[in-house]
């Protein structure tokens, strides 16, 4: 197994949690993260179970294992004094974001390229799993090969993945938080109704939309990303915070 991926960026007062998605790692978000840092951000980015790790041992983890994770990393943010903590997450962090804002209260939540839709579609989880394999340098009829071996696993994944969203979607009207929606028009694996369907539901009157018209899934690292990390940022800092000095 390979070693935790989990970083903390510690830069201020003001805490974020932020969540990477499905099949990623927070390499993902880093970027992202020294920006928040940047910009007086302290910064925690949990590295979910199995994320990054081959095949084998990704699919012996499930969605309440990284849902456990993300609220770890919520929970040592709150242990290393921080009060007021806001969430960003992309794709299935997004998803987390906001399941976590149905059961705690977060000082805001940022879910980009969320898929949260009573109508969900999703990329079949041997996509995923063949970009990981290639990444290590297998190839494409190889990866094939090796995954037909864990068919049965990937069934009983796909189908606790879908369970767990829906049952977000579900509850997403207990939501009140400031909330920023962000989504790429360009999104190859998630309809862009996700993020109207997410906005017409939540319950705050404190919520904004952000369409990125050139953007794909991995919004955070794409052609807009200077614009989505200004929307954020000018988002962030106009909630108003206690300040608190943590100790």
């Amino acid at each position: 197994m390979s070693a935790d991926r989990s970083f903390t960026l510690k830069a201020g007062n003001r805490a974020v949690l932020l969540l990477h998605g499905f099949a990623g790692t927070t390499e993902d978000v880093r970027e992202l993260g020294e920006t928040l840092a940047e910009n007086g951000y302290t910064v925690h980015a949990p590295n979910f179970r199995g994320h990054g790790d081959e095949p084998a041992i990704f699919l012996k983890t499930t969605p309440e294992m990284w849902y456990e994770d993300a609220v770890a990393g919520y929970r040592q943010l709150e242990k290393d004094g921080y009060n007021e903590i806001a969430i960003v997450g992309v794709a299935m962090g997004g998803v987390f974001a906001l399941k976590m804002a149905e059961s705690f209260s977060p000082k805001a939540i940022v879910p980009l390229c969320a898929n949260v839709n009573r109508k969900m579609r999703y990329i079949p989880i041997e996509n995923y799993l063949t970009k990981q394999l290639k990444k290590q340098g297998i190839v494409e009829q190889e990866a094939e090969e090796m995954l037909k071996n864990y068919l049965p696993e990937i069934d009983v994944m796909t189908e606790a993945r879908a369970t767990f969203y829906k049952n977000v979607a579900r509850d997403i009207e207990k939501i009140h938080v400031p909330t920023m929606i962000g989504q790429g028009c360009q999104d190859e694996e998630i309809d862009a109704d996700n993020a109207n369907y997410i906005f017409k539901h939540i319950h705050t009157n404190d919520k904004q939309l952000c369409f990125y018209a050139g953007s794909g899934h991995d919004i955070v690292n794409d052609c807009e990303r200077d614009i989505l990390e200004e929307d954020l940022i000018y988002f962030l800092d106009d909630l108003v915070w206690l300040e608190e000095k943590v100790v």
